[in-house]
């Protein structure tokens, strides 16, 4: 039951029975349960629920003579919950269930309290003249905008002007050092098939011409070869797969293939470009003749991707830390039914990354990956019906923050995209949802920096 209970939630329980055996109590009742409500909940939140007046001495007094318990506290031991106790927490679990929230809060604990009328722990609330008639609705007005919204709209889908970061985005290409050599290879076959525009083809021909590269010999167990490439090649008597209505340096399914490899590398937490993110870029297109080539070489695999990434970290004793985190990040999505992976699902990747420095640094300033996936269904809403989970896509603003992290590291002359690179990216977009999260809880974006700075001796980001 507890691992649905946020920490600050889990805190009113442990309290309840830290209290429950210091009062003698033999078991943990539904009055040692508001007595942990009180002595955990401060501020606003305690206002919010009404209890903020409570005397905590006052409502021990009132529970130890309704309980009449005289027995010798007890520490260290396990106090079961009696069946009020137990009742209380069943109606939280269930008032959790019909507001759709997958986490518990000290907000439910309270409504459950309320809603419990022949419980001592209700009798005794009476006893403080709380308003109900006020409190009640407070609390699930609040409930009531955490539950899921019917039409999901991701906070960061606002700026998706895809056309303008699209050229932007194959400008930078040029400015890759690894890439020249390549594309000046493939620019070189244009003449031998007499075309002008570079496509897709070109540019996996002269990735296959790179022979001691990792993925020309992984793609070999496939039956995809520089020799059975151009032959498959040689019957492609168009190349309608690669133009669209203009004409430039790229055929259009390049571009596409470009800008995906550019992703593929970030995705690794690679600096560098390199051919097996061109070939993971052509797989993401699904689109153009060397897509059709390697589909027909391989039978049709449609693992294939997954294949080559998996093989590509063969012998690698821990995966990429960007692809880990990328992958949590993906997971998260889906636990929320979503289809839409924004900076908030990156935090999240980074929170469930035990091992890494990001995690340490939020760790420290007091973040926890329970109250952050709250944060998050608090913000974009926990679906109950099916997405297409396949289809996962980026938000242009966490594909932003992918690409700070990568200059941050390129910058500072690492050969891989670490955590710390990700976190630090996020303070560099304020308006970012995770940046959100993170000042929700307690925190921003100078003492993020400066615990980066402390867990990493010599870093300058």
């Amino acid at each position: 039951m507890f691992e649905k209970f946020t920490q600050k939630a889990i805190d009113i329980i442990m309290n309840a029975q830290i209290e429950a055996g210091s009062l003698g109590a033999d078991k943990v009742y539904s009055e040692h349960v508001l007595l942990g409500l009180v002595i955990a909940t401060k501020g606003v939140q305690a206002k919010l629920i009404g209890v903020y007046n409570i005397n905590i001495d006052e409502l021990k007094d009132k529970i130890n003579k309704k309980i009449n318990l005289k027995k010798e506290p007890k520490t260290g031991e396990f106090i079961p919950f009696s069946k009020s106790a137990k009742d209380v927490l069943e109606k939280t679990m269930e008032i959790a269930k019909f507001y759709n929230n997958s986490l518990v809060t000290p907000f439910h604990i309270a409504l459950a309290i309320f809603n419990s009328k022949d419980s001592g722990a209700y009798e005794i609330l009476k006893e403080f003249n709380i308003d109900e008639q006020k409190i009640i609705p407070n609390i699930m007005g609040i409930l009531n905008k955490k539950a899921k919204k019917t039409a999901f709209k991701h906070p960061e889908q606002d700026d998706d002007n895809t056309s303008k970061q699209f050229f932007k985005k194959v400008d930078d290409l040029f400015t890759e050092n690894s890439l020249s050599n390549l594309l000046s290879s493939a620019k070189s076959k244009l003449s031998t098939y007499g075309y002008e525009i570079l496509g897709t083809e070109q540019i996996t021909d002269s990735v296959l011409d790179i022979k001691d590269s990792e993925i020309v010999k992984i793609l070999e167990k496939y039956g995809i070869t520089k020799e059975t490439f151009d032959e498959k090649l040689k019957t492609f008597s168009n190349r309608l797969e690669e133009y669209g209505e203009r004409q430039i340096i790229f055929t259009p399914n390049a571009f596409r293939v470009m800008l995906n490899t550019f992703e593929a590398a970030k995705e690794f937490g690679s600096v560098e470009i390199k051919p097996e993110h061109i070939i993971l870029g052509i797989l993401k297109a699904k689109t153009g003749i060397a897509y059709k080539i390697i589909k027909e070489l391989t039978g049709y695999k449609t693992d294939l991707e997954e294949q080559l990434i998996k093989e590509l970290n063969t012998g690698a004793k821990t995966m990429p830390e960007t692809l880990a985190i990328l992958r949590l990040a993906k997971a998260e999505c889906t636990n929320l039914n979503k289809n839409i992976i924004g900076t908030e699902m990156i935090l999240l990747g980074i929170l469930a990354y035990k091992n890494g420095v990001a995690a340490a640094v939020l760790e420290k300033l007091g973040i926890t990956l329970k109250d952050a996936r709250l944060q998050v269904e608090n913000l974009i809403g926990n679906d109950s019906s099916e997405n297409d989970n396949e289809n996962i896509v980026y938000t242009q603003r966490a594909k932003k923050l992918l690409e700070i992290a990568y200059e941050a590291a390129k910058n500072h002359g690492k050969e891989k995209i670490m955590s710390e690179h990700i976190l630090y990216a996020i303070t560099k977009i304020k308006d970012c949802v995770a940046m959100k999260i993170l000042e929700n809880l307690g925190t921003d974006t100078l003492e993020i920096k400066q615990g980066i700075l402390s867990e990493m001796e010599n870093i300058q980001i």
